[in-house]
């Protein structure tokens, strides 16, 4: 038989140990998305920029070339 006891009461802790590890999980879980969500918008951000300079650039190429 092992030494410790599994009784109702300490299940009861062990599950409330296991909910506080869960919502930190969860927690972190959320800011790294909103981290993540945040670089995501910033790439975009600046592919739109570099595709509206390229586009420009053409644009005054084939002006000069006509």
């Amino acid at each position: 038989m092992s030494s410790d006891k599994r009784t109702v009461a300490s299940a009861h802790s062990r599950i409330d140990g296991l909910e506080k590890e869960v919502v930190e999980i969860k927690t972190e879980l959320r800011i790294q998305l909103k981290d993540l969500f945040g670089r995501v918008k910033r790439t975009e951000q600046i592919l739109w920029g570099t595709a509206g300079s390229i586009i420009a650039l053409l644009i005054t190429v084939l002006m000069k070339m006509g």
